[in-house]
């Protein structure tokens, strides 16, 4: 019945719509309290949208002078940003999904899709933040637009487009552990055709032992606007690094024999190679005067290689990985007003097909590709049905099909079909100016990653190896209220309370030896976020300043288990509590950055009986400090002023029920750089 009235919505839906492309200053800066975009499927104005969404401008992320994304991200509210070690491994979790964060948050960059088919998470490493233009964040479920992944949050990333006459940057940068990180950008535009060129390379020896990492990146747009009707538009880039993995160190015995910066693992190591390109194509048709509204195309091709090589228990284990990735997305976006009222429809189609081969050397005996296609079709609409209230809706029907080519340690051929379908719908009232309440629910889904289906063979015994096509796909729906308020442009408060409920969530049992992927039956996610911004001098002047802001965030979050065999038991790995403050000043030529963040206990990854104590809860507070004349620039900072002694990453050993398995954070850390602009 579900799917009857999908097809019915899709076949209802000819002409779709796009709302306000997202204000900007010329700082770059994008206009927050007025005017936000979602990400790159259906852009609103703030006050219609039915989302707890941040924008992130150009400007902020310039001023924060961030080495990465997550960097960025980790004073945002709801957000939990951490690795285990090495800035290759971060995880951006949204909403209390921890380790799994990587297959339940979506991450797109001009909206294409940078989630691996795997569980190797994205790769943050490969997008430079010096050439994005802004990032979006959408919390909570976004299936019906996005499909799978999208259960916990979307991060939509803006890349730079040229503009204006021939300009550029070189910076440099110089910091704690011999960092040192040196870039290029060039951009500029003639006529209809605008161009961007960004290179960049970035090494360290990191922290710990065995901790060095090496990156290059390099990354090209041209976009060629032939008239006022039809644009195309062609992108690439090409990623490299290898780096050291120092594992972790337990609490009965390797802390102390190696300390915080010592490793256990002095001879594991992985590389990655990675290539992409995409095509796109964006027509206005029109037909007897009439707009018919925004036509777009878009090809992909990704190529991902890489390699692992550690040891299990004195065993050498080498694994070579290679992804190539083919999609298509196709979608039809129209705006019309009728009496007076907007009306907004979004259709489109998704597919996708990707081949995962994975083959082992020395001790492991992996050898199979995995293949998968998927096609998804969905629609969604937005309309004013009274003055100041905004109503949204939309489904999504997505399929399938997995194929396993496994050659050792047993020959199988074996297929899945899997299908979804998810409906949405919610509405926003603006009942004040830049003031505004919401309400909404959404159904989810989230299809297995290739190597969840797959489990490796481990010496001595090689236990534990093969697919397990029991496992079932996930599912889940949101419930979310949200309410933002205004005050006189001094101040802006958001409030947004949240529950999830999820169906056959995956997640790694410990108690089948080394962790085999399973279904938990339910599990339920409860929360809040509330954020505060003020800019202080609208309260008060103050001549010397040009720049006074305070920003605050509080986010509570209670997850659990509901029913099995660990009925409500705290999801491991996400904190209860996170708090997240601080100022941005500028006087003159100077401008100052100091933020604080503090992350609550927590039970380690794999302890899902909560039978260990919980880890610490730590606070770090970093501080950064530019000055800028003409066109050079020159900035320092310090990370962790306090030199607090955290993990951000802690597990429960696999190998012993007793032993806490901990991945030392930098202490206290410097950098300093300079940026010249012509």
């Amino acid at each position: 019945m579900k799917k009857i009235f999908f097809y019915i919505i899709i076949a209802a839906a000819v002409f779709n719509a796009e709302f306000v492309y997202a204000g900007t200053d010329e700082n770059g800066n994008v206009d927050l309290e007025r005017i936000v975009v979602t990400p790159i499927r259906m852009e609103q104005s703030d006050y219609e949208a039915t989302s707890n969404v941040t924008v992130i401008g150009s400007k902020e992320i310039k001023s924060s002078h961030s080495r990465n994304i997550p960097e960025v991200l980790m004073e945002k509210a709801g957000l939990n940003v951490y690795n285990n070690s090495s800035d290759k491994t971060n995880k951006v979790d949204i909403r209390g999904f921890a380790d799994t964060s990587i297959t339940n948050v979506l991450v797109l960059i001009d909206g294409r899709k940078i989630n691996p088919v795997d569980t190797s998470a994205p790769d943050w490493l490969q997008i430079p933040v010096e050439s994005i233009e802004r990032i979006e964040v959408v919390r909570g479920a976004g299936s019906v637009l996005y499909g799978d992944n999208a259960v916990g949050g979307v991060i939509n990333i803006i890349t730079k487009k040229g503009a204006g006459k021939f300009s550029g940057r070189i910076g440099t940068m110089m910091g704690s552990y011999k960092a040192r990180q040196d870039d290029i950008e060039i951009q500029g535009q003639e006529k209809q055709i605008s161009y961007y060129i960004y290179s960049k390379y970035y090494s360290t020896e990191g922290y710990r032992a065995n901790n060095s990492l090496t990156a290059k990146d390099a990354n090209a747009r041209v976009d060629f606007d032939a008239t006022d009707l039809l644009s195309l538009g062609i992108s690439g880039g090409w990623h490299k690094d290898n780096y050291g993995m120092p594992g972790g160190l337990d609490d009965q015995g390797n802390l102390n024999k190696y300390g915080r910066r010592g490793s256990a693992m002095d001879l594991d190591y992985a590389l990655t190679k990675d290539r992409y390109v995409k095509l796109s194509v964006e027509a206005k048709p029109q037909f007897h005067d009439s707009d018919l509204g925004k036509f777009t195309i878009d090809y992909s091709y990704r190529n991902r290689d890489a390699f692992s090589w550690f040891y299990y228990d004195g065993y050498p284990m080498g694994t070579s990985y290679s992804i190539d990735t083919r999609g298509v997305t196709v979608k039809d976006v129209y705006d019309k007003v009728i009496n007076g009222r907007k009306l907004n429809i979004v259709t489109g189609v998704d597919y996708y097909d990707i081949k995962h081969t994975i083959r082992g050397s020395e001790w492991n005996t992996d050898d199979l590709s995995i293949y998968k296609d998927e096609l998804g079709f969905y629609n969604y609409s937005g309309y004013e049905a009274f003055k100041n209230l905004f109503l949204n809706g939309g489904a999504r029907y997505q399929k399938a099909k997995y194929r396993f080519d496994q050659k050792s340690p047993s020959i199988a051929y074996i297929t899945s079909a899997p299908s979804e379908t998810v409906f949405d719908g919610g509405m926003k009232y603006e009942y004040a100016k830049d003031s505004n309440v919401y309400l909404d629910v959404k159904e989810t889904f989230r299809f297995l990653a290739t190597d969840e289906w797959y489990s490796t063979a481990l010496p001595p015994t090689f236990t534990a190896a093969g697919l397990n096509t029991n496992l079932k796909q996930q599912t889940g729906i949101q419930y979310e209220f949200g309410i933002k308020h205004n005050f006189h442009d001094l101040l802006t408060l958001k409030a947004t309370p949240y529950w999830i409920d999820i169906d056959n969530e995956i997640y790694v049992n410990p108690t089948v030896y080394p962790g085999n992927n399973e279904n938990y039956p339910k599990t339920r996610r409860k929360g809040i976020e509330l954020g505060l911004k003020a800019d202080l001098l609208k309260l008060k002047k103050v001549p010397f300043l040009d720049k006074f802001e305070f920003f605050t965030n509080y986010t509570y979050l209670e997850p659990k288990f509901r029913g099995g065999v660990y009925n409500n038991k705290d999801i491991p790995m996400v904190p209860r509590q996170q708090y997240n403050s601080g100022i941005s000043a500028g006087f003159k030529n100077y401008d100052i950055f100091l933020a604080g963040r503090f992350i609550g206990d927590r039970y380690a990854i794999n302890d899902t009986n909560n039978e260990l104590s919980k880890v610490k809860s730590y606070f770090v507070l970093d501080g950064k400090l530019s000055y800028k004349k003409d066109f050079l620039e020159i900035y320092a900072g310090i990370n962790n002023i306090f030199s607090e002694k955290y993990s951000e990453y802690v597990a429960k050993s696999t190998g012993s029920s007793t032993k806490k398995v901990y991945y030392p954070a930098p202490e206290r850390s410097f950098e300093l750089g300079a940026i010249y602009k012509w």
